[in-house]
């Protein structure tokens, strides 16, 4: 005796079918992702450092902001870095990033240097003109990090996207 089964596979084949498709056009998703990173990095800069606080600023750079009459958020005295954050993304990545050249060293700080001036206009420091400075370094105040939960949010949003459709 035999006993033949027959199993109408065809939803399940279709929604294979749907979730390779998807799997294959993450254009959507990736763009929702580079997004969220944005809103990250934005939420970074309000709060002044996620999940942690960042160093607070020096005395010095204190009185000169308040000198020139500029914002005392860190990171933020002209608002051109906070601006400059862009987001990007392809079929294969998403992400953010910025054009401003000393984005790197806020963000992952400096060591002592020295500053040449690189035409005639001269540095400007308390007052007095420099052709040379030497910097103190930065210390690292992580703008472009995510926290778990923007981790988190991130995978769900892949996971709509390959599920329910985005």
């Amino acid at each position: 005796m035999m006993i033949k089964i027959s199993v109408d596979d065809a939803a399940v084949l279709a929604a294979l079918d749907n979730l390779t498709r998807r799997a294959r056009q993450t254009r959507p998703a990736m763009a929702a992702i580079s997004m969220r990173m944005l809103a990250a990095v934005e939420d970074n800069f309000r709060a002044e450092g996620r999940p942690g606080k960042w160093a607070p600023l020096r005395p010095s750079t204190i009185a000169s902001r308040a000198e020139a009459r500029r914002s005392g958020k860190i990171l933020q005295r002209s608002g051109k870095l906070a601006a400059s954050i862009t987001p990007f993304s392809h079929s294969d990545r998403a992400g953010v990033g910025t054009n401003r050249p000393y984005a790197a060293s806020m963000n992952n700080g400096s060591r002592p240097h020295e500053i040449v001036a690189k035409n005639a206009k001269a540095l400007k420091v308390g007052g007095r003109f420099f052709k040379r400075v030497k910097h103190p370094g930065t210390v690292p105040r992580p703008f472009m990090v995510l926290t778990n939960r923007d981790k988190s949010d991130i995978v769900q949003i892949m996971g709509n996207h390959l599920m329910a459709g985005g």
